[in-house]
């Protein structure tokens, strides 16, 4: 009986963490969007790149999933 109920706790945390995935994702996709809103906003200071200056690259973002795991990233 101890392994069964284990087993239930195990099952619980497994569906919340997967809700709390979804949630986290669902909230980098809005703060996505209202960055881009704001690139394109000239009246918002400091969310435009200067002129002639590069965005740099975050390793793992972005990154083609693909590429990623065959070369065995995250």
């Amino acid at each position: 009986m101890e392994h069964e109920e284990q087993a239930d706790r195990m099952e619980e945390d497994a569906e919340k963490m997967e809700q709390h995935s979804e949630q986290l994702g669902e909230r980098i996709d809005d703060i996505e969007s209202d960055w881009e809103r704001k690139e394109q906003d000239p009246s918002v200071p400091g969310a435009r790149p200067d002129p002639g200056e590069e965005e740099e690259s975050v390793p793992g973002v972005d990154a083609d999933e693909e590429v990623v795991s065959e070369e065995g990233g995250p």
